[in-house]
């Protein structure tokens, strides 16, 4: 017989891994079913006619072909773009390669909706550029504008990780490449390209999924162009049809996984195949006039998102948009009004969830990766599920789970903090992980010989050494969260409006000024945390002066 000492440690052990399921059950399992059941049981009846009803119209073809088209050829330019700037701000020596980095970052503060509004500001039919200045008339609301701005909006994912990439590669192998007579252009293709390809490739299918799951830019910009992301919502918004809504998730749903797995696999692969020498400074390339040509374009882009950032701005404090620029404060009249209880919630919300998905990342991390509790792989498995489904998936699911009994949560708050830290905690955890596989486990052990219990080791030894990180990660979460929209548009009541869907709702009924106003206070709250971020991790830096972690670009 056991003694009693050893065998409460491994029932605590599957009491843990219970309680664990059962809330990831709730949280993420049980709307995903939803949706399910929902696509093959509509009006309560069994069957496949949602299902039949988009396969038999002339519909499911289109949103099929337009998603993929725009998807595809938004990542593959976002790719091109991110890396392009990666190459210049880390590779050469090239006048304003700081600036170009620091723009290739503002759409982590400008989010597609929001940079929607400057689109048309400048563009528009009554554009300053378009209408003003050129004196011509363009449509706007096509196809192109939706890959344009997601394009933009997605080249921040491919910066940040081909930029992780080339850092991550043995300066030596370029010296070696050189010194055998390659050229500058030889190396970098040979070399640098071919090393940081794989994560490169995991870059083009994050953009890929992320495009999937946007339903707002097709929305604002798109007019009769539709993708399957925007049906759904105009199905379950406009229509009130969830069953139809359901089952185009779920086709959503298959693209999305199909891609994750892929970004799983090469994400990994470069893990392995990394040789890393961080004492070795990173070896600048002269790149000569192709290369001046590629600086010229990043030049351009850089420049492009500081007009759309100036857009806003201007659209924000003067009057009549795009005819006269009297400068004004009357659009932010409403934001102390009507947008009060919005802000307020944006706000509380967002802190809300930064502390949680922080903790709570971190919690699950040390459970499954030192503490090892069983299932811990499955644990894994399923707390990361949410940054590779839609979020419009998960918004319609939690609309139809917790809208009935059991669990009647629509129109608490609870509901959308509940479903913004499932959506943040994939990023928690791989944050948390992250500095867990660098750490030391001796101090953990010598708390563990001397008596301590696993839950004041994690208290006492394990947060203290992980703070910085996890400050870091709570306020990533709470700059993503002030800008969400997809999973939250479906759930929110007025009790629980956030600014993010009133700047949604006044770009869709065209008051650019207002929408302008709006993103204005958002821009200031996500501007704030990304500035502690950098804060945050600059003092992470100076006290653990090795410091490999990838992005985990994860939004939305």
């Amino acid at each position: 017989m056991p003694a009693l000492s050893a065998v409460f440690p491994r029932n605590r052990g599957y009491l843990i891994s219970c309680a664990v399921f059962a809330a990831l059950l709730l949280l993420v399992g049980y709307p995903a079913l939803a949706v399910l059941v929902e696509s093959v049981r509509p009006g309560g009846e069994w069957g496949l006619s949602a299902y039949a009803r988009l396969w038999t119209g002339p519909r499911l073809g289109a949103l099929v072909g337009s998603s993929l088209g725009v998807a595809l050829a938004g990542s593959l330019l976002a790719s091109l773009m991110g890396g392009a700037l990666a190459v210049v701000a880390s590779k050469t020596n090239a006048p304003f390669r700081k600036f170009m980095g620091a723009t290739a970052l503002l759409p982590i503060i400008l989010p597609g909706f929001v940079t929607s509004i400057a689109y048309i500001f400048l563009f528009g039919r009554n554009g300053l550029v378009t209408y003003r200045w050129l004196h011509i008339s363009w449509d706007v609301y096509s196809w192109k504008s939706v890959l344009a701005l997601q394009t933009v909006d997605q080249t921040t994912t491919a910066f940040l990780l081909s930029l992780a990439a080339l850092r991550h590669i043995d300066p030596t192998l370029e010296e070696a490449a050189a010194n055998l007579g390659a050229g500058p252009w030889r190396v970098l293709r040979t070399i640098t390209l071919a090393l940081a390809s794989p994560l490169g490739a995991a870059a083009f299918l994050l953009n890929f999924m992320h495009s999937m799951s946007d339903f707002g830019t097709p929305l604002v910009v798109g007019g009769p162009f539709d993708t399957l992301a925007s049906a759904s919502y105009t199905q379950l918004i406009g229509r009130y049809d969830a069953a139809s809504a359901s089952a185009l998730n779920v086709i959503l749903l298959g693209f999305c996984l199909l891609a994750y797995s892929g970004y799983g696999a090469l994400e990994s692969r470069f893990g392995r195949d990394r040789v890393m020498d961080q004492s070795r400074p990173v070896v600048k390339l002269d790149l000569g006039w192709p290369g001046w040509a590629v600086w010229f374009v990043c030049l351009l882009f850089s420049l492009f998102m500081l007009a759309l950032l100036g857009a806003v701005l201007l659209a924000a404090f003067t009057r009549n948009a795009g005819s006269g620029f009297a400068p004004t404060l009357m659009y932010f009249e409403t934001v102390f009004t009507r947008g009060f209880t919005s802000a307020r919630n944006t706000l509380v919300f967002s802190l809300a969830v930064g502390a949680l998905s922080a903790l709570g990342g971190q919690v699950l991390a040390y459970l499954i990766k030192r503490v090892r509790i069983p299932g811990a792989r499955t644990l894994d498995v399923l707390a990361t599920l949410p940054f590779a489904v839609p979020g419009t998936f998960i918004g319609v699911g939690y609309a139809l789970a917790f809208n009935r009994p059991p669990f009647i949560l629509t129109g608490t708050w609870a509901i959308v903090v509940l479903n913004l830290v499932v959506r943040k905690l994939p990023m928690g955890l791989r944050a948390g992980a992250s500095v867990l596989a660098r750490q030391d486990r001796a101090q953990e052990e010598a708390s563990l010989c001397l008596g301590a219990s696993r839950t004041r080791t994690f208290l006492r030894v394990v947060l203290p050494s992980v703070r910085g990180a996890m400050l870091a990660g709570g306020l990533y979460a709470f700059v993503t969260s002030v800008q969400a929209l997809g999973s939250i548009i479906f759930i929110i009541t007025p009790g629980t409006r956030l600014l993010s869907v009133d700047v949604f709702e006044a770009v869709v009924r065209g008051e650019v000024g207002q929408a302008a106003a709006f993103s204005t206070i958002m821009l200031a709250m996500a501007g704030a945390g990304a500035a502690l971020i950098v804060l945050a991790s600059t003092r992470n830096r100076k006290r653990h002066a090795l410091d490999d972690r990838l992005p985990f670009p994860g939004r939305g």
